[in-house]
């Protein structure tokens, strides 16, 4: 499945003119929370089991290092990230999929009041994710 209509495969070039997936509101959906759970985008471990795995992870990376870094400019930002990422066998073709993808989700981003100071850690934690959460214990490294 593409990210949108009409999307031309990075790959083999096909154009998809079926189903697609709003793949920046569901990562968007998985940033959000993700900072609420571990206080950041990339959880401590993030297991990559598809290339929608690998870009989400690329993503994660991105916003966590662009708001520990607070460049003024987001393109550069990230044209900076890509060129210096480690990537796993054949898919540096994904580089213009994920700089896309991140102004995309940065558009949002900047918008979304959710994604200021500490908006999501006030918020009460969505049911589904208490299922999810460590015990306390579990998080105790003493």
């Amino acid at each position: 499945m593409a990210n949108k209509k009409e999307c031309p495969c990075p790959v083999c070039g096909s154009v998809n003119a079926g189903e697609f997936c709003d793949f920046a509101a569901a990562t968007i959906a998985t940033m959000k929370d993700h900072k609420q759970l571990y206080g950041k985008y990339f959880p401590e471990s993030w297991f990559s089991g598809s290339v929608a795995d690998s870009v989400q992870g690329a993503i994660f990376e991105i916003f966590d290092n662009y708001e520990i870094d607070k460049p003024e400019d987001f393109v550069a930002f990230v044209l900076t990230q890509l060129e210096t990422a480690e990537w796993e066998g054949g898919q540096e073709h994904l580089a213009v999929q994920i700089e896309e993808m991140a102004l995309e989700i940065f558009n949002i981003y900047r918008q979304d009041p959710d994604f200021k100071g500490d908006k999501l850690k006030e918020k009460p934690i969505n049911p589904k994710l208490k299922k999810i959460i460590p015990p306390p214990a579990a998080l105790d490294k003493s």
